[in-house]
């Protein structure tokens, strides 16, 4: 059926539409507000605002406080143009307390990962591009292995035909990253080795109409050597992009098919079943004035997990507001998460919000303990600049179980813990951050950030209830190898 589709679509394309210009933003660095900004600040995604100014919170133009950093460029500056080089570099420490709301669970580790990229493009309409990655903990107490450790990975290695800068269709097909929609879909960079798709992507453009297709399966990560994807575990999907619907807003429509060889069932069906699952959505963000970002987006689920149909929904909506005129320049932002639990555990009926593939950080506070499922989530804060290289962040957020009878989550999609009956209540707490970031220069930034998490009487119920405390520094080098004059 998908095979099908994109052949009619993408004939349609090739034979009716002329020739125009093309970028990837449908394919990469896709975010929550315009321009690939986040309503909540840098935190989601630190390496996303070096080389370029598109997804940082404020995008400074004036110059960097330290020389420039580029060995990569520097070396492809003297090598041909139809080869080059790029390198990634992360060192971070993180300190847990209390971790899983459990007294006395500590850790405190180091996490770093290299990525070492050679690109090869012998026309103007052929590139091919491979990625080697190494990632480990260091000083972590055991279990170990992923998300923390990946030593030597290949993480990309895909062909594309077609400048999606160029020219108005282009098709990647091999292992790459995805990025259509950080809500659902994502290669979630925080995390030590991130996410990797094996898919095959097509993308076209023409005016200020966008249109990604593509079907791919997740790499599942290996602690060592070459990872691969689970067969039968796939994604397909349609993701739209209009631009200027008015005033300048963006609207991106999107459908996603999601099948799974076997998922749990409910109680009243047998243990397990194949998993047929498509998620309709839509989300519009904009911004108003050069001041005022906005985003919000929908998404309703329907299918089935073998006998049981899925009947699940979500949504987010958040604003921020930037002072340009005063100090530090402060900017001002507030969101709204929920998504659907399910109230009745053996009626047949899956209502629990599936997130797919999200980004892992910073969704639900930096701490980064729960997902988007059975969740109803506040939250409000302020970035100031107190330098124009430099990124101060507060927030506070508020959670909640959707439905008192269905469990808490974890980013994975793992249940954390449930109280069946509902008598534990929904309040699952309280979370309050500072995180902050650092510009060096054009490829170097230094961050830090703590997270306090109060439980509320949801987890002072259902667990020890003890606090849970994170802390972060982050020292992140990336060097895309494109700064060849």
């Amino acid at each position: 059926m998908f095979r099908s589709l994109l052949f009619v679509v993408l004939s349609v394309f090739i034979f009716t539409v002329p020739l125009a210009a093309q970028d990837d933003v449908t394919t990469q660095n896709a975010s929550s507000a315009a321009g690939g900004a986040f309503i909540t600040g840098p935190a989601s995604n630190p390496l996303s605002f070096l080389n370029g100014p598109a997804y940082r919170t404020f995008g400074s133009v004036e110059p960097y406080d330290f020389r420039n950093f580029d060995p990569a460029s520097l070396l492809n500056r003297h090598l041909p143009k139809w080869i080059g080089f790029g390198a990634e570099e992360r060192l971070r420490y993180e300190n847990n307390h209390d971790a899983n709301f459990k007294s006395g669970s500590d850790d405190g580790y180091s996490l770093n990962r290299f990525r070492y990229q050679m690109d090869l493009q012998p026309t103007n309409w052929l590139k091919i591009v491979s990625q080697v990655q190494d990632a480990r903990p260091i000083s972590e107490n055991p279990p170990i292995g992923p998300p923390n450790e990946n030593t030597w990975d290949l993480k990309l290695a895909y062909v594309q035909a077609g400048d999606p800068e160029k020219q108005w269709f282009s098709v990647r097909a091999g292992r790459q990253l995805i990025n259509y929609n950080n809500t659902i879909i994502a290669n979630s960079e925080w995390r030590d080795q991130g996410r990797s798709y094996d898919a095959v992507a097509g993308n076209l453009h023409y005016r200020r109409y966008r249109l990604g297709l593509f079907a791919a399966s997740a790499v599942i990560t290996r602690d060592f050597g070459i990872s691969r994807h689970e067969k039968g575990n796939d994604v397909y999907g349609a993701y739209g992009y209009v631009n200027d619907v008015f005033s300048g807003a963006v609207l991106e429509p999107f459908v996603l098919w999601r099948t799974q060889p076997s998922v749990a069932l409910e109680a009243a069906a047998s243990r397990n079943g194949k998993q047929n699952e498509r998620a309709y959505g839509v989300r519009l963000k904009g911004k108003a004035k050069g001041m005022l970002d906005y985003s919000a987006e929908a998404i309703a689920e329907r299918g089935s997990d073998g006998p049981n149909a899925i009947h699940a929904w979500a949504s987010t909506i958040g604003v921020a507001y930037r002072f340009e005129s005063l100090r530090g320049q402060p900017r001002l932002f507030t969101q709204y998460d929920f998504a659907a639990g399910d109230s009745h555990s053996t009626d047949g009926i899956h209502g629990t919000f599936d997130t797919m593939y999200p980004t892992a950080h910073d969704r639900f506070g930096i701490t980064d303990q729960f997902g988007w499922q059975n969740i109803s989530a506040s939250r409000g804060g302020i970035t100031v600049e107190p330098h124009h290289r430099w990124t101060l962040t507060a927030q506070y957020i508020n959670f909640s179980l959707a439905t008192a009878s269905d469990g808490l989550y974890n980013t994975s999609g793992g249940l954390i813990v449930r109280d069946a009956t509902g008598r534990s209540g929904t309040h699952i707490g309280e979370e309050c951050d500072v995180y902050s970031w650092y510009e060096l220069n054009g490829h170097v930034n230094v961050g830090a950030g703590v997270g306090h998490l109060m439980p509320g009487s949801f987890l002072a119920h259902t667990t020890s209830g003890p606090n849970f405390n994170y802390s972060y520094f982050a020292v992140n080098f990336k060097d895309n190898g494109k700064n060849r004059f």
